[in-house]
C-alpha cells in the first residue's frame, strides 16, 4: 500500500555493491544468547531527531537469521528503508546480531547508486539466503532486492545485489525489471507504470524467482499486479513477466507480495489489495493465493485471510512457513494492522497463524514487539512492511519492525523474539478471585483480564507440564499507568516474588515480561497476585528455551462443533474417547508429537496417555481410547489435511477414520473409528489459540 503524498516509495529490496562506513574487519562465529522478549524488543536503529527527510524515519524492516553458513549459523542480519541521506544519497543499512538479537552492529551500507550514479533513492529491501546451489550462487549467499530511483522519482528500477561473506561486501547481480515514475496512484483512471515491492524465493525447480508490483497492464484495466520474473541462471538474467494475481475490474490492486514455501512442497503467496473493501475505505486486507510450483498460480484475486469471526489483517504483509507448531508446521502472516469483518482497522499486535497448510480459518498469536499500527501515537507508519525469520533449530522466531519513539518522533526499528514451542494460557480461562475480564481485539483470544486491584484479586494458571526442570514463562501484559507496575507471583504455593511490568503506551498495547519457574511434572499452580499496582493480564506462554515442546491444540470435530476428550477425565489405560462441548480442562488438550514415517502420537494432556484403537482392532465401530505408550503402530496416526481447512484422523494399524459416532451432535458421544463415508463427523480442526 502506498502512501498518498508525494514521496519515495519505501518498498524495495535492493542490496548494493559498496561499503560506505563501518564494515567489519573481522566476523566472529555467534554464541548461543538469550532471545529479547522483554523490553519491546532490542534497540538496532534509531534515527536522530532532525534527521530524516520523511516523517516515517524508517520503514520496511527485514530480518534472516543464516541457516546455510556453518559456524555461523544463527547470526541475523537486519536491513530496513532508511530515510535519511548517508552523503548526499540513500542506502540500504546492513545490522548484524551475533548474540541472538539482543545488541546490534552496523556493517556496511549497501549504496545503489555507486553501481547506478544517478539513482540516489532506495526503497523496499528484502533480504533472502540462498540455501542451495542455484546458477553460480553457492548456499549461503546473501541476497538484497529493492527498488530505486531518481531523485525526481522519473523511473523505477528492480535490483538485486549478493553478499557471499554474511553481509559483510555487496556486489550488483542483476537488474530485474524497470518501469515507470515512482508515483503512487491507485484511482481508476490511473496511468502509472511503476514497479516496485519484489520479494524473493526459488521455484520448485531450483530456479531463483523475484515476485513485485507491477503497473504496467492497465491497458488490460489492471490497475497493479503481483507478477514474477524467474532466473535459471542464478539471477544473471530473467525470463518473462507472469502474472500471480491480476484483475481487470480496474479497482482491486493487489500488491507487496511475499512468497513461502510449505513443508507439503506448495507455495503460499500473501498480498495486500488496495482498494478493499472499498475505494473509499481503502484499507487494503491481506489476500492469499496457493501455488504447486510457485510460479503457476490460480487465476483471480485469491481468498483474504480471516479469523472464523471474519476478522482479518491489512497492509504490507508478510508470509513465512515454518515446522513448528503443528503436525504441517505453522503458515504465519505479519501485517501492519487488524480489521474488524467490515473492513475497518482495528489494532494489529498479531501474526496470523494456519496450521493446515492455509487452508481453512486462521488464529491469532500475539507478536513479539508491538507498535502503534493506527499512526496515533505520533510515529508515521509504524509496523509497515516488517520482517520475521526462524532461528536454525526453529525455536525463536524473530520479529523486525519499525516502532514509533516520541521523542524523536520518527520509527525506530526493534527486533524482538517470541517461542515458537510453547505451551499457552489465556489469563480469562485460569482461576479468577476479584477481577474482570475484559473484551479487547488485540489481547490474545480476544480477552484480556483486568481489575486485579484488590488484596483478594488473583489470577491462577494450571499449569501442567510432562517433566519436572525449570520453565521460562513469558507474561503477556498492558499497563497504562505511565509508571513500573507489578504483580505477586507465586508457583504451587510457595513464596512470592515480584514480576515488573514497564508502562505500555496506554491499556491496550500489549508488552511481555519474563520470570523462571521451577515445575513439577503433572500439575502445577502459577498465581498473580495484586501487590500495590496496576496492571492487566492476558495469557502466559511456558516454555524450555532449548527444549522443542510437542504442540498442543484442542481438537474440534467439524460436525458437532464439538471437543475430543477422554469421558470424565479418566487417567486409566482404555478409559473411552468421547466428544463433549468445551469445559476448559486438560482432558480437551491433545499433545502432537512426531512418531515416525509421517504418523504422529496423540497424547492426553490430563493423562499423559495415547490416543488408540484399543486391541489393535480394525472393525468398523470400535470406539478409540487411551492407554500407556506402546509403540504399537495402533497408536499412531496421520493427520491428512483437506481443501477444507480440517484433517482427516487415520489409525495407521487400521488404516480407519476416526470420527463421532453416527454423526450425534450430543455430549458424550462415542468417538471410533470407521471406514472412509466422507462424512463431516470425519473431520476435525486442530485449534491453539484460547486453549486454557
Amino acid at each position: 500500500m502506498q502512501f498518498t503524498r508525494p514521496r519515495p516509495r519505501r518498498r524495495a529490496l535492493l542490496a548494493a555493491a559498496a561499503l560506505l562506513a563501518g564494515s567489519l574487519t573481522a566476523i566472529l562465529p555467534s554464541s548461543p544468547a538469550a532471545a529479547v522478549t522483554t523490553g519491546n524488543g532490542s534497540l538496532v536503529y534509531s534515527p536522530a531527531a532532525g534527521s530524516s527527510f520523511d516523517p516515517a524515519g524508517t520503514t520496511y524492516a527485514k530480518v534472516i537469521a543464516l541457516k546455510n553458513n556453518g559456524q555461523y549459523n544463527g547470526q541475523l542480519l537486519v536491513t530496513f528503508d532508511q530515510l535519511i541521506y548517508v552523503n548526499g544519497v540513500q542506502v540500504y543499512p546492513i545490522y548484524r546480531s551475533t548474540n541472538g538479537g539482543s545488541s546490534w552492529s552496523l556493517v556496511t551500507n549497501v549504496v545503489p547508486s555507486q553501481t547506478f550514479p544517478t539513482l540516489t533513492l532506495t526503497s523496499q529491501p528484502y533480504l533472502y539466503e540462498v540455501p542451495q546451489q542455484v546458477g553460480s550462487l553457492a548456499a549461503g549467499t546473501i541476497l538484497l532486492a529493492g527498488m530505486i530511483m531518481p531523485a525526481d522519482r522519473s523511473s523505477s528500477r528492480i535490483v538485486v545485489y549478493k553478499s557471499t561473506d554474511r553481509g559483510s561486501t555487496w556486489s550488483f547481480l542483476s537488474t530485474v525489471d524497470t518501469g515507470g515514475p515512482a508515483t503512487y496512484d491507485p484511482s481508476p483512471s490511473s496511468t502509472t507504470t511503476t514497479v516496485w515491492e519484489p520479494a524473493i524465493n526459488l521455484d520448485s525447480s531450483g530456479n531463483l524467482v523475484v515476485y513485485y508490483s507491477d503497473e504496467r497492464q492497465k491497458a488490460s484495466g489492471v490497475l497493479q499486479a503481483v507478477v514474477y520474473r524467474r532466473s535459471t541462471d542464478g539471477g544473471a538474467t530473467w525470463g518473462a513477466v507472469g502474472n500471480v494475481a491480476a484483475v481487470g475490474n480496474q479497482s482491486d490492486r493487489p500488491g507487496m507480495i511475499t512468497v513461502a514455501r510449505m513443508g507439503n512442497g506448495q507455495y503460499i503467496a500473501t498480498y495486500e489489495v488496495v482498494n478493499r473493501p472499498s475505494q473509499s475505505l481503502n484499507t487494503a486486507p491481506a489476500y492469499f493465493k496457493l501455488s504447486s510450483d510457485g510460479v503457476t498460480w490460480p487465476a483471480g484475486l485469491g481468498t483474504p485471510i480471516t479469523l472464523a469471526d471474519g476478522r482479518g489483517i491489512g497492509s504490507s504483509p508478510m508470509v513465512r512457513w515454518i515446522p513448528q507448531g503443528g503436525p504441517n508446521g505453522t503458515v504465519l502472516v505479519s501485517s501492519k494492522w487488524g480489521l474488524t469483518s467490515a473492513g475497518a482497522i482495528s489494532g494489529g499486535q498479531h501474526f496470523y497463524a494456519n496450521y493446515n497448510l492455509g487452508q481453512g480459518s486462521w488464529e491469532r498469536l500475539p507478536y513479539a514487539v508491538t507498535y502503534d499500527a493506527s499512526d496515533t501515537q505520533g510515529g508515521y507508519f509504524s509496523g509497515f512492511a516488517q520482517g520475521f525469520d526462524t532461528s536454525p533449530d526453529g525455536l525463536t522466531l524473530y520479529q523486525a519492525t519499525n516502532v514509533e519513539n516520541t521523542s524523536t518522533g520518527y520509527n525506530d526499528i526493534r527486533v524482538g523474539t517470541i517461542p515458537t514451542a510453547a505451551q499457552y494460557y489465556e489469563a480469562e480461562r485460569a482461576t479468577l478471585s476479584n477481577v474482570q475480564t475484559v473484551t479487547h481485539f488485540d489481547a490474545s483470544n480476544g480477552s484480556k483480564i483486568g481489575n486485579i486491584n484488590f488484596s483478594n484479586s488473583y489470577v491462577e494458571f494450571n499449569v501442567r507440564v510432562p517433566s519436572a526442570g525449570s520453565y521460562t514463562v513469558n507474561v503477556r501484559y498492558d499497563n497504562g499507568t505511565g509508571a513500573n507496575s507489578s504483580h505477586a507471583v507465586s508457583v504451587n504455593g510457595g513464596a512470592a516474588t515480584s514480576i515488573s511490568y514497564p508502562p505500555t503506551v496506554d491499556w491496550g498495547r500489549y508488552r511481555w515480561a519474563q520470570l523462571t519457574a521451577s515445575l513439577n511434572a503433572g500439575n502445577n499452580t502459577i498465581r498473580f497476585t495484586y501487590s500495590g499496582t496496576y496492571a492487566e493480564l492476558d495469557m502466559i506462554a511456558v516454555y524450555q528455551t532449548s527444549t522443542a515442546m510437542p504442540a498442543e491444540f484442542r481438537v474440534v470435530n467439524r460436525s458437532s462443533g464439538k471437543y475430543l476428550e477422554i469421558a470424565n477425565g479418566s487417567t486409566a489405560d482404555g478409559a473411552g474417547a468421547v466428544q463433549y462441548g468445551f469445559v476448559g480442562n486438560p482432558r480437551q488438550v491433545w499433545r502432537i508429537g512426531t512418531s515416525s514415517g509421517g504418523y504422529f502420537y496423540v497424547t492426553n494432556k490430563n493423562s499423559w496417555k495415547y490416543l488408540e484403537i484399543p486391541s489393535a482392532s480394525t472393525a468398523d465401530g470400535t470406539q478409540a481410547g487411551q492407554w500407556g505408550p506402546t509403540s504399537n503402530a495402533t497408536q499412531e496416526w496421520s493427520l491428512v489435511p483437506t481443501t477444507s481447512g480440517y484433517y482427516n484422523v487415520i489409525n495407521r494399524n487400521s488404516g480407519k477414520y476416526l470420527e463421532v459416532y453416527q454423526n450425534s451432535q450430543a455430549d458424550g458421544a462415542v468417538v471410533d473409528q470407521w471406514g472412509s463415508t466422507g462424512c463431516t463427523c470425519q473431520q476435525w480442526r486442530i485449534a491453539k489459540e484460547g486453549i486454557q
